[in-house]
């Protein structure tokens, strides 16, 4: 990531490579960033606690206006993805984030 910040053409090669990998890919991955494993491990800890607990609150909702009877025709179109995007820079919104512990949030 560090040849992003220069210019020329290391960067444009670094550039390609990134869309390449988009592009065919969907993803890339960083490594050798220096986050430590314990904080990933334990973001990816609290990411599946608040999904598991975003889940359970759609479907007991869904339970309450719906009854069960919708709830099993509906059960196989239903999205369960939860998403939601943080960002740092230029502002942080990580306050506009509704239903995140505060150790998440840290």
């Amino acid at each position: 990531m560090e040849k992003l910040l220069q210019a020329g053409e290391e960067r444009a090669a670094t550039l390609k490579l990134i869309n390449d990998a988009c592009e065919n890919w969907g993803f890339f991955e960083i490594v050798n960033h220096g986050i430590s494993t314990e904080l990933l491990d334990s973001v990816e800890k609290m990411t599946k606690m608040h999904y598991k607990k975003t889940m359970e609150e759609r479907f007991k909702e869904m339970v309450a206006t719906k009854g069960l009877e919708a709830v099993d025709n509906e059960i196989h179109d239903m999205d369960w993805e939860t998403t939601f995007y943080l960002r740092h820079l230029p502002h942080s919104n990580i306050s506009d984030i509704p239903d995140l512990q505060q150790d998440y949030r840290h």
